[in-house]
């Protein structure tokens, strides 16, 4: 059941604004470093709506505040990002990726559920709440930064220069409606094996790097796999993306061959991850360097995890019971596969969950949507949140 409010909100109305708002968003591109159309739209429709601090930063970024009925409260945030990634092969999508077209139960377009579905719905939750002759039970600001899809800028940015107390940040990346505690954390590493380039005809005169290379990748899934789990971020993976050699000729052996290497953890350090590269290289010459610049990499023992907000936090019951309260039933605990803002935001000491309407695996794929029933189901949700938390 809805939750129980001074004045009912009227669902319908708002959630068809909500989903109109939501096309406006599509209907606006905005790749990373080209978000300031979206930020404009965003402002003009947090002002419309009658957030009572409408601003920006010289990130890009953009925020809306509602004053709570205790302001004394450290606020809640709702962050979200305003970028989204290339679409790609347009022959690949159903109709236009920036069209913003209805099909049944389904919104679709580039950003569908990352991240402007989930955008609208944390941004009309407030406004719901206002219809409904309420406000929140604190401040409540919503934050929608710049870059996420390029490694967290405008989510950086804000942590650096928090001015105001956050008791805790819900981030809307996509969940299927379910409070997601955490993800693992992200470590990107070059692996070069070096060897000794020749003429292809006298193969035995060098040593070819390739075969170093490829009895790695050959040990690298089995081992990874053997790893410990964590019990609710899951297990390591490791992705092989990249390979690299030195040379274009087809008639010369290459001096070095290099592999990207994803690895994503909540248990492994950099250290450990390092020294089971070095186990599997089984002595072949080899460098690691950070994927970013080729740098030498910086050790560390510290495990890598994104974000955790334990699932016995009071944060986390506090929140689950005022989502489950909208929506009318519990929020299943659950986790990203994939990594977001909230790995910038806990260094900074801030509690994290994630909570918004949208399938995961929707994300970044050829014929993105979101269901405009959990868009409807999101929102009230949201308003319980932000009405009880």
């Amino acid at each position: 059941m809805p939750p129980n409010l001074e004045e009912p909100v009227d669902w319908e109305p708002v959630l068809a604004e909500c989903i109109a708002f939501t096309q406006r968003l599509i209907r606006t591109p905005s790749m990373p470093g080209q978000e300031a159309a979206l930020a404009a739209l965003v402002i003009e429709e947090l002002r419309r709506l009658g957030y009572d601090e409408v601003w920006g930063d010289a990130a890009g970024n953009v925020y809306g505040r509602l004053f709570g009925a205790d302001r004394a409260l450290p606020a809640l945030a709702l962050n979200t990002h305003l970028d989204h990634v290339d679409p790609g092969d347009l022959s690949l999508w159903p109709s236009p990726p920036f069209a913003a077209e209805i099909d049944g139960d389904r919104l679709v377009g580039r950003g569908a559920c990352d991240i402007k579905g989930p955008l609208a719905v944390q941004v009309y939750a407030g406004a719901a709440l206002r219809q409904a002759g309420q406000r929140p039970r604190r401040d409540v600001v919503f934050c929608g930064v710049v870059e996420e899809e390029v490694g967290g800028a405008g989510a950086i940015y804000w942590a650096e220069h928090l001015d105001y107390p956050v008791e805790l940040v819900v981030l809307g990346e996509p969940s299927s409606n379910t409070l997601a505690l955490g993800h693992r954390g992200i470590l990107q590493l070059w692996l070069t094996f070096h060897g000794r380039s020749v003429h292809a005809s006298a193969p035995e005169r060098g040593v070819n790097p390739n075969y170093a290379l490829a009895a790695f990748l050959g040990r690298l899934e089995a081992a990874v796999a053997a790893l410990p789990a964590h019990p609710i971020l899951g297990p390591t993976s490791v992705a092989p993306t990249i390979l690299q050699v030195d040379t274009t000729s087809g008639n010369v052996t290459p001096a070095w061959a290099r592999v990207l290497l994803d690895f994503r953890t909540a248990t492994e350090s950099v250290d450990s991850l390092a020294a089971l590269i070095d186990r599997l290289a089984a002595g072949a010459p080899h460098t690691l360097a950070s994927a970013e610049g080729l740098e030498p990499m910086a050790g560390s023992s510290a495990p890598l995890a994104g974000f955790y907000t334990p699932p016995d936090s009071p944060l986390v019951t506090r929140a689950a019971a005022a989502i489950g309260a909208g929506m009318g039933r519990p929020p299943a605990l659950t986790r990203y596969r994939f990594a977001t803002d909230g790995r910038h935001f806990a260094p900074h000491g801030l509690a994290v969950v994630g909570y918004a309407p949208g399938e995961e695996e929707m994300a970044h794929t050829a014929g993105e949507s979101i269901s405009l029933a959990q868009m409807g189901e999101s929102l009230r949700g949201y308003v319980g949140l932000l009405r009880d938390f």
